[in-house]
């Protein structure tokens, strides 16, 4: 967020929405053509037909081919749903809304790392109180929808549509939360787990990752259940309830659950959190889905060496050689780079197209597309440039790494036997796991050999003998991933129909908010989300939190909260884009 701030100054205006045509058959005709010749945006109820061909179509409105945009598109028109946008927007609906998401921010689902087996472990049993809320607060949608249970608290309701050929839509979000350390009770404006609302924010743990759109969607859902909608298209919700501890009790079953009942590649799209959001920069409105993640990968440095008392300790103890391990892999940051496919090259030419950027990084971005060595000299060089924005940007075009466990010694007189170092990495879409293996036993094989450690590195055994002689005692270091491990994710392509179903609904959505338009551009995540179990069943995977970030705060800190006016607008989000969705053509 902070680096696309910087990256976003004042762009030249955009151009203005076209008025509403009258629907004769000239207008028609016209407004179609607007549309081929690239008419940026368009605010008006549509012919299913021509709906259909708008969020099918893979063009759109660029003289240059570069940042291609879609037209805002509205649902076919519906007395009673069309309806529903006063009623969301109003002072009684946005009182009611206030009091389920506080309740829900009431109910202390937090998740832990260190969490047992389902059923044994007391700590899981908060989401049975989770499941009793919702019931309670969503009767409409538990009469009407099927709720099956996965793995005991995964939640998968399923709204069946008329049309069993057509593809579901599914969204996403979770029940949990991190913890709060009782340390930093004292430091919260209010109590975490009271769900504050005050007029302007709701305040407490989850309230903006990710309780908001677990209850936007379900009001959404109900909202078109009061209204009489009757899907065409199949709608799965499903929740997890660990994402915030990696996801392997309930979003990864979920995923081999929805496979096991539709096959794989078998969703039309899926929707969950992510993405920088909806920002207001220099004037310019930009909104960024996420249409990848990086990948990870918890390395573990695990080191037995000879004890002995600490009063005759050798040159260098196990914390010593894992503390020369750490600073001699600090000391090389991974590259940054960018390729034509980074969803970060397509947001900077974006930015370069309708925004502001240096004059020299503006050139680069311009003159990186194609695979020339002239365009992908260019490509390294904006990168460059842009990494040295600060750590916000470079970690967007660049590998990380953060030593973040260190573990050793249990007695101050004691030469510690054991030691261990975790170092995590959040790998670039740009690179590869393997690299970061590479490059960690570059690093490490010297040092292994200058003090004689047998080392076991990603299951390769390499052995270098101790010198008793030059008081080097040896030892054995282990060097693996843990299970976490997941390379980057696919990148869900912004040429499909479904990116335009959503670039559209957010058009149409935001079109109110922001009457000067604003551009829809593909952005990264640099954590990882539930979504990275559900490669199997799409390719067309976006991860959008409709919200202004900048007008929220403390997400997994002291403070979180959520300005309330994004919460209402991601409702009527989730309202129109199934709308949307169920009238799209989408393979």
């Amino acid at each position: 967020m902070d680096a696309e701030k910087q990256l976003l100054k004042d762009e030249p205006p955009l151009l203005e929405r076209v008025a509403k045509p009258r629907h004769s058959v000239l207008h028609l005709a016209l407004l179609w053509f607007a549309v081929i010749l690239g008419a940026r945006f368009i605010s008006t109820s549509l012919p299913t037909f021509v709906h259909d061909r708008i969020l099918s179509s893979t063009s759109s409105s660029t003289s240059s081919g570069v940042c291609v945009q879609y037209p805002a598109v509205k649902p076919p028109a519906d007395a009673v749903l069309d309806a529903n946008k006063e009623h969301i927007f109003s002072a009684d609906y946005r009182n009611k809304s206030a009091v389920i998401l506080s309740g829900l921010v009431q109910v202390r689902s937090e998740s832990f790392d260190d969490l047992g087996v389902i059923g044994e472990d007391p700590r899981w049993d908060v989401f049975y109180t989770v499941e009793e809320y919702l019931k309670k607060t969503f009767p409409l949608v538990h009469d009407k929808l099927e709720l099956e249970h996965v793995n005991t608290h995964g939640l998968v309701y399923t709204w069946r549509g008329s049309d069993s050929a057509l593809k579901p839509a599914m969204l996403m979000a979770h029940q949990d939360t991190v913890p709060v350390p009782n340390e930093t009770l004292d430091q919260w404006t209010y109590p975490p787990f009271e769900g504050k609302y005050d007029g302007t924010y709701v305040w407490g743990r989850g309230v903006s990752d990710y309780k908001n759109s677990l209850a936007s969607t379900l009001e959404a859902i109900t909202l078109l259940l009061e209204a009489g909608f009757q899907p065409r298209r199949t709608i799965v919700l499903s929740y997890g309830f660990d994402e915030e501890c990696g996801g392997l009790e309930g979003a990864l079953p979920i995923s081999r659950h929805i496979q096991d009942v539709y096959g794989p590649d078998s969703v039309a799209f899926i929707m969950d959190e992510g993405g920088m959001g909806i920002s207001k920069m220099g004037g310019a409105v930009f909104a960024m889905p996420s249409t990848a993640e990086k990948g990870y990968t918890d390395v573990h440095f695990e080191l037995h060496t000879p004890g002995g008392h600490s009063s005759v300790p050798p040159p260098h103890t196990g914390i010593g050689i894992l503390s020369e391990i750490v600073v001699s892999l600090e000391a090389i940051s991974y590259e940054p780079s960018l390729s034509t496919t980074s969803p970060v090259f397509e947001l900077l030419q974006c930015a370069a197209t309708r925004g502001t950027l240096s004059d020299s990084l503006k050139a680069n971005v311009l003159a990186g597309n194609g695979h020339s060595k002239k365009a992908r000299k260019a490509r390294h060089d904006a990168a460059v440039e842009y990494a040295k924005g600060g750590r916000s940007r470079r970690y967007v075009v660049s590998t990380s790494q953060a030593a973040d466990v260190v573990r050793g010694g249990v007695k101050i007189n004691a030469i510690p036997e054991y030691s261990e170092v975790v170092i995590n990495h959040r790998v670039s879409i740009d690179s590869t796991l393997e690299s970061v293996y590479s490059h960690i036993k570059d690093v490490v094989l010297p040092i292994a050999e200058k003090h004689g450690l047998t080392l076991n590195i990603f299951n390769e055994t390499i052995r270098f003998e101790p010198d008793l002689a030059e008081d080097i005692p040896g030892g054995e270091l282990k060097i693996y991933a843990d299970r976490k491990t997941i390379k980057p994710a696919p990148i869900s392509p912004t040429s499909a129909p479904q990116w335009a179903l959503l670039s559209s609904t957010i058009q149409h959505v935001y079109a109110d908010q922001y009457p000067q338009g604003l551009t829809v551009a593909p952005s990264i995540m640099t954590g990882n989300t539930d979504t990275k179990f559900m490669w199997n069943l799409t390719q067309h995977i976006y991860r959008f939190s409709p919200m202004d970030r900048s007008r929220s705060g403390g997400t997994h800190t002291v403070d979180e909260r959520l300005f309330f006016d994004d919460h209402i607008s991601g409702i009527y989000f989730y309202h129109e884009l199934l709308r949307n969705a169920d009238v799209a053509d989408l393979p």
